[in-house]
């Protein structure tokens, strides 16, 4: 299986005019990824799909197309999943894509860095943005996905903060109308729903927008 580039939809209010691969994303751009892993240890469990987009730190999408990749494991290394990431990835498709995929781990590490230094060649500028992207982050330091962490800046922006915060300092209305996520566990679907509800907040929250009860 190849890496495949997924798009999204070019009528979108937050999409950047003209985006393409000339297109930069700025000093405070956010690098959306969102894995699919064997399971939660990083140093027992493998990355076994990636999706990345890149937007600017005002939400607009940079490239429409996004970029992914499912990465091999062997039916061997996919049996020994515990029982709930077998039962997610079996419903969702994802464990065959594995096993049919050729992508290396190698190859994968590869290819998203240049995608992401294709829109953010500076290094150390722009953060890895997701929810609870810190486990992300936490496979993404380890070979040979390390060079993609060490491209990006040390800071990372977590929806899931943004989410926490509002719930103990917020009015109730700002989390109950929130985007509700789906919890379908792919990760271009994932990554799509976090940026969704980070610009909810960032309306609801830092824009003065107010919610309407």
């Amino acid at each position: 299986m190849s890496t495949t580039h997924f798009s999204i939809d070019a009528t979108s209010p937050h999409l950047l005019a003209g985006s393409g691969s000339d297109i930069m994303a700025g000093d405070n751009a956010l690098v959306w990824i969102d894995c699919e892993m064997t399971g939660l240890d990083p140093d027992r469990e493998e990355i076994i799909e990636i999706f990345c987009i890149i937007t600017t730190g005002t939400l607009e999408v940079v490239d429409e197309k996004g970029w992914g990749t499912v990465v091999h494991q062997t039916k061997e290394r996919m049996d020994m999943m515990d029982d709930w990431c077998t039962r997610t990835h079996a419903r969702s498709g994802l464990t065959a894509s594995v096993i049919a995929s050729t992508v290396t781990p190698e190859q994968a590490a590869e290819e998203l860095l240049a995608y992401i230094k294709n829109y953010v060649p500076e290094k150390k500028t722009a953060l890895l943005a997701g929810n609870s992207v810190h486990a992300d982050r936490a496979f993404l330091r380890k070979e040979p996905y390390k060079k993609v962490a060490q491209h990006l800046h040390h800071r990372i922006m977590d929806v899931s903060t943004i989410k926490e915060a509002a719930r103990r300092w917020c009015p109730r209305e700002v989390t109950r109308n929130a985007p509700r996520k789906q919890g379908l566990h792919q990760a271009k679907e994932d990554i799509l729903e976090s940026i969704a509800e980070a610009r909810y907040y960032k309306e609801a929250i830092f824009d003065n927008k107010g919610i309407q009860p």
